[in-house]
């Protein structure tokens, strides 16, 4: 949140993403989403327009609570 505070007057959007348990090496595959699933909500913020939320936290459910 103090970064996206802080860089929010330069237009740059700064958000938290929570992916899930997902199924990766680091866990021997025992996640549920697949790794693609888990990715929907980083491209999703990644892609945001200028108008988009910041200081935010999101799952792939939408705003989680802080």
């Amino acid at each position: 949140m103090q970064y996206a505070n802080e860089l929010r007057k330069d237009g740059i959007l700064v958000n938290a993403a929570a992916p899930g348990y997902v199924a990766t090496d680091s866990n021997d595959h025992n996640g549920f989403p697949t790794p693609a699933q888990g990715a929907t909500v980083l491209v999703r913020l990644a892609t945001l327009g200028a108008d988009g939320p910041t200081a935010g936290f999101f799952s792939a459910d939408g705003p989680v609570p802080w």
